[in-house]
């Protein structure tokens, strides 16, 4: 822990949100793993999010930012310096013809519903995704062939010098499971399009897909989605099968027995047994296949 009484007073003058210090992140993730994060922030609105940014410029403290806390691996040791949740912040869904803007602090699955009440098609695959908007945005989430990349018409970003960026559509690259923004950059907002759609049809198709999730994915244990991105042409989940990985077990970090690409946590799993895990499924797909998965959680804390 790096912080001191000092920095913390100085931060708190500035700072009109929540502020913890010393706020474990298992609290905070979906895996329910990781260590203490020096400040955990709560901005209320733009101008205290961009307080925090000049803050950290002045005493050169790293940051990050948290949304729902899934696709996160965090280390036992923690994260230094700032991690910002954008959870009760940036909660705005603005609705004209069939575009909606929405704040990257949204909830996934509420924009889903709100599309689905006004008729608007596209976004039907995602409920059932534990991420905010901006996370999804940031990861370029997708699943059953739609990917958010696919509805994004501009994004809003704040930069690390508080200064406010549009982005259209075609200043975005745009990748599988990645939007080519600066990393540093937190997204406040996008716009998204939309077809039209009959409600009641796009909540059938949301209950389908909500029971394919049901049927494949480990959901009631804590995990982090899927830990691997799929190689091109392939599968991650069918390749760590046919290494002989499902249910491997280091602590109680496991490859799931429902799917191979999800490693769950069986009750008090640390980060070390999870990144131990990763390497030992990686390095016997490699000896089976000649194949080096790639990893599409974000591991946090490491090495700091």
């Amino acid at each position: 822990m790096t912080q001191t009484v000092g920095q913390f007073q100085r931060l708190k003058q500035v700072f009109r949100g929540r502020l913890l210090s010393d706020e474990p992140l298992r609290d905070h993730t979906t895996f329910k793993i990781g260590g203490p994060a020096d400040y955990y922030l709560y901005p209320r609105d733009l101008e205290d999010l961009t307080a925090v940014l000049a803050f950290a410029q002045r005493e050169c403290l790293p940051y990050m930012v948290i949304g729902n806390g899934s696709n996160l691996l965090v280390s036992d040791e923690g994260v230094r310096g700032l991690v910002i949740d954008l959870s009760q912040t940036f909660s705005h869904l603005v609705f004209k013809a069939n575009c909606v803007t929405v704040g990257g602090g949204v909830p996934l699955g509420r924009l889903v519903t709100y599309c689905r009440e006004r008729g608007l098609s596209g976004l039907e695959w995602a409920c059932g995704i534990p991420a905010r908007v901006g996370g999804a945005l940031r990861l370029n989430a997708g699943a059953h062939g739609r990917q958010m990349s696919d509805l994004i018409t501009t994004i809003r970003v704040l930069d690390k010098e508080g200064h406010l960026e549009r982005f259209t559509r075609d200043r975005i690259e745009m990748n599988y499971r990645q939007i080519a923004l600066p990393s540093d950059s937190i997204i406040v907002e996008c716009e998204m399009a939309f077809e039209d759609g009959n409600p009641k049809e796009m909540e059938r198709m949301e209950k389908a897909y909500q029971k394919t999730r049901r049927e494949r994915q480990p959901l009631s244990l804590p995990n982090a989605g899927s830990t691997f991105r799929n190689p091109p042409g392939d599968h991650a989940g069918r390749l760590i099968e046919g290494a002989g990985c499902k249910g491997l077990r280091i602590g109680d970090a496991m490859v799931s027995k429902k799917h191979a690409n999800f490693f769950i946590n069986c009750g008090n799993a640390s980060a070390t047994d999870v990144r131990r895990l990763i390497d030992d499924v990686r390095q016997r797909v490699v000896a089976q296949y000649g194949v080096e998965l790639t990893l599409e959680i974000h591991m946090v804390g490491f090495g700091q």
